[in-house]
């Protein structure tokens, strides 16, 4: 085959390949613009609601309510009827001395033991003697207790038992003191009056007139004092 002829059929081709070429190329930049689609990883499942734990009943220790500490009771009960009696007028403390005292046995000197510091308290108050005595004998009893029913009152009974014990030792230490008083006014009345005497005395010897007989000496029978008698050899 001629050269001529190659070159002719070559030419013929060329816009053929030209044009295949060109398609290959734009479908290779389609496909590297486009890529591949990426799908997204899953959102991760959220976790199930827990199911409610049920409440537990309570149980009948826990609805039942605290008791009340006898021993706290018996000491605010105290100390509202100390407060009660701040307020009162003698006379009412007196009244209720008496009203307090009737519910004690009189015989042992027994009675609640609510009512016995009430009674020794308010003989505690009211500062009359013998009431302080009194009051230390109705809390013995208390103190030195050893029924359960009785331990609730025993330590407020020792505090009061204590307070009165020291009132007592300062009432006395009072009176000591009251008595030495009156001991030494005594002794000084009686310094004074025999003083007054001494002066008295004194006065009547410088205001003697002369030949005025001693005061002490035997007078004479013609009123003037005897000579001395002679010295013997």
């Amino acid at each position: 085959m001629p050269v001529r002829t190659l070159i002719r059929g070559a030419a013929r081709w060329r816009p053929v390949a030209w044009g295949a070429l060109a398609a290959l190329c734009a479908a290779a930049c389609t496909s590297l613009q486009t890529g591949p689609t990426l799908t997204p990883p899953a959102a991760a499942a959220a976790p199930a609601p827990s199911a409610p734990v049920p409440a537990a009943a309570p149980t009948p220790e826990a609805t039942l309510k605290p008791q009340p500490d006898p021993t706290d009771q018996a000491a605010r009960r105290l100390l509202a009827y100390h407060e009660q009696l701040r307020q009162m007028a003698p006379a009412d403390v007196a009244a209720d001395i008496t009203r307090l005292g009737v519910e004690i046995s009189p015989t042992d000197s027994t009675g609640s033991p609510d009512v016995t510091l009430a009674l020794a308290l308010a003989l505690a108050h009211q500062h009359n003697p013998g009431d302080l005595a009194r009051a230390a004998g109705l809390l013995e009893p208390i103190t030195q207790a050893t029924k359960p029913e009785l331990q609730p009152w025993q330590t407020m009974a020792r505090l009061l038992a204590g307070r009165i014990a020291e009132q007592r030792r300062l009432e006395d230490q009072l009176e000591r003191q009251a008595a030495q008083r009156r001991d030494t006014q005594h002794t000084i009345q009686l310094l004074t009056e025999k003083l007054e005497a001494l002066k008295a005395i004194e006065r009547s010897m410088t205001t003697r007139p002369p030949g005025a007989p001693t005061p002490g000496a035997p007078p004479t029978a013609s009123g003037t004092e005897s000579p001395p008698a002679p010295k013997t050899p």
